[in-house]
């Protein structure tokens, strides 16, 4: 691979879709480190859906250069949203997902709890009629400035 990629075909974007619970995990290793900030987080109660819009950071291509890619995390059929430790006012607050987790309510409906980094509790509990997730890369994955750590 050259110096900038040259050479190398451009990643394609993620187009993928979670309709029942053993299709969260895929996705939410997706997202995990997807840098957002609270501005980037939208309800809309008359559409029933919930949408993030983050820079995801591409764990699936692996150890060479960090990737980031424009991406949207959409959740539909939502009956109810619940912030903790999250003020979507404060519209430039840094934000880090950290995972998806999802908790069974009345079948079909679930709760999918989106849980983020920071000091305090930091999460955001969606209810929904039943597992309808969308997750879509909006361009290629970009080179990333840096490299999520975990301690």
């Amino acid at each position: 691979m050259g110096l900038f990629g040259l050479g190398k075909a451009p990643a394609k974007p993620l187009r993928l879709m979670a309709q029942d619970a053993d299709d969260l995990p895929a996705i939410s290793a997706l997202v995990q480190d997807a840098a957002l900030r609270a501005g980037d987080l939208s309800y809309d109660p008359a559409g029933r859906h919930f949408t993030l819009r983050m820079n995801r950071f591409c764990h699936e291509a692996g150890k060479g250069i960090p990737l980031r890619a424009p991406s949207v995390l959409r959740v539909s059929g939502v009956t109810a949203v619940k912030m903790r430790g999250l003020d979507i006012k404060q519209a430039n607050l840094p934000l880090s997902l950290l995972d998806i987790a999802v908790e069974p309510l009345e079948a079909p409906a679930v709760a999918l709890i989106l849980r983020f980094a920071g000091a305090s509790h930091r999460d955001i509990r969606i209810e929904a009629e039943c597992i309808d997730v969308l997750l879509l890369d909006l361009a290629a994955p970009r080179r990333a400035r840096s490299t999520p750590e975990h301690f």
